[in-house]
């Protein structure tokens, strides 16, 4: 069997990796892409295995997600380990990366470790209670309805944006955006003429293309890499050769242009700005930058420092390690990172003056690397597994994660359950995958507080398109039951 055939992989892999520690000692680069093989091997397995129970699903499940996006976290880091351990041999890419200062390794094998160790709780807590097979999203409604949910979601979030409501609305904001981009990812993951690779899954492509423009103004990669899931999911879960043709064009449009792009936004609008990006340099200026770059450095130069940037900026080592370096240095903090935990939950529509909680930005100070956590430029990763085992070591990292592992299988359960006859949590379940991409970097507080910040939201905004759009809706969808759905296939 071809899932057999993984699973062998899998360990040969593992068993290489652990080959790997065992001949070389902590503080060597090697222990910890020998750790990152035991990552890759671990959840590649399940995520390949995880991939055929789910194939004539809408989207995937959480968990799934969640570990192909280690699984791409890990080979990354690897590679950029690699790369600079061989940076005589690495070319430009290789000499961008050997003249940074990095964490000691030993802290970044530690760092890997209770990554690894995190993921397998996690699994682990939401296996048990998933039960023998994963739970996705079986069902869709009528390509119409997820058009008329994509255009009144973009529609009022642009009203807001004009309006210059989005930073006191925050979240509710935010959720109109992401259901937008969820309506397009479940006509391109679902089984009509939209769906991707059909007829008309241009008119579902074309519809991301103003979701573009706005992650391009934010000058974040992460944004882009967001409203490119609706692409990316079903690439993933039925590759073909095409497909993978498509991800390495997308790949080399990625390092060639979105990488620099981003560098000369945030030069544009941060750096040359002392920090305040209140007139912010728009698309055309920040491309034409690139342009020049272009003309000045080439494309070889410019894909080279843009691909070292990715991999120093993308290495969960490196920053998890630094993490584990203060840890020994000054040892346990305790709870201070979560304690507006409580207070997180109320809007800041009601309470205009609630605090701001920027983990990372306090980060950034306690590094010595700004005056105050208010006046920090940047925003230093933690990384939320080492992020628990700087507060309450390994105890932390195993109680921590596996209350996550319940907190966020609760959350799938309730959405997958009531996708299958409302519009919202649907478009809801999106949402939630999107956090399944960036669950290792973010902070305790705010991993412990989102799934229940967008469950309550999405309980408002199903009740209120149901008040208000009750028999329309009704009419023009076509839900089925997920057991009729699981019989059928």
């Amino acid at each position: 069997m071809m899932i057999s055939r993984y699973s062998l992989l899998g360990l040969v892999w593992g068993f290489l990796g652990v080959l790997v520690i065992v001949a070389f000692p902590a503080d060597a680069w090697q222990a910890t892409v020998g750790v990152l093989m035991l990552g890759q091997a671990y959840c590649g397995v399940i995520v390949l295995h995880r991939f055929r129970l789910t194939e004539k699903a809408v989207m995937p499940d959480f968990l799934t997600l969640m570990l192909l996006m280690q699984l791409f976290s890990k080979t990354l880091t690897a590679l950029g380990l690699v790369v600079s351990g061989n940076a005589a041999e690495a070319g430009m890419i290789g000499a961008v990366l050997a003249v940074r200062e990095i964490v000691p390794f030993e802290y970044q094998f530690q760092a890997e470790l209770v990554f690894l160790l995190a993921a397998i709780v996690f699994t682990l807590i939401w296996r048990r209670l998933e039960g023998k097979h994963p739970v996705s999203i079986m069902v869709e409604p009528a390509p119409r309805t997820m058009f008329m949910i994509y255009a009144v979601s973009l529609g009022t979030y642009l009203l807001l944006s004009a309006a210059g409501l989005l930073a006191a609305l925050g979240m509710t904001a935010e959720l109109l955006r992401l259901f937008s981009i969820g309506a397009i990812a479940v006509l391109l993951g679902g089984r009509t003429k939209y769906a991707l690779g059909k007829p008309k899954s241009w008119l579902a492509l074309l519809a991301l293309f103003p979701l573009y423009v706005m992650a391009l103004q934010t000058g974040m990669k992460g944004e882009a890499a967001l409203v490119s899931l609706p692409i990316l999911l079903p690439i993933f879960r039925r590759m073909t050769l095409n497909r993978a043709m498509l991800l390495l064009g997308c790949a080399v449009v990625i390092v060639v242009f979105l990488f620099p792009f981003t560098q000369e936004w945030r030069k544009a609008n941060w750096e040359h700005a002392g920090g305040s990006a209140t007139q912010k340099t728009d698309i055309a200026e920040v491309a034409s930058r690139v342009i020049a770059r272009w003309e000045r450095d080439g494309f070889t130069e410019t894909a080279a420092e843009s691909a070292a940037n990715w991999l120093t900026r993308g290495a969960s080592a490196e920053q998890g390690g630094l993490v584990m370096q203060i840890a020994e240095r000054d040892g346990l903090i305790g709870p201070v990172l979560i304690e507006g935990l409580a207070s997180i939950f109320i809007p800041r529509f009601l309470w205009p003056g609630k605090p701001q909680y920027m983990p990372g930005a306090w980060f950034t100070w306690y590094l010595g690397k700004a005056d105050s956590p208010e006046s920090a430029t940047t925003s230093t990763a933690m990384m939320l597994p080492t992020e628990l085992y700087w507060m309450f070591g390994i105890p932390g990292v195993l109680i921590g994660m596996g209350l996550l592992g319940w907190l966020y299988f609760a959350t799938s359960r309730y959405l997958i359950q009531r996708a299958t006859l409302h519009l919202i949590p649907l478009v809801g379940y999106f949402a939630f995958l999107a956090r399944a991409s960036g669950l290792q970097e973010i902070h305790t507080i705010y991993a412990a507080s989102s799934p229940i910040v967008l469950l309550v939201y999405v309980m408002i905004f199903d009740r209120l398109q149901r008040a208000f759009f009750p028999g329309r809706l009704r009419k023009i969808s076509k839900f089925k039951s997920l057991n009729e759905m699981i019989r059928r296939d």
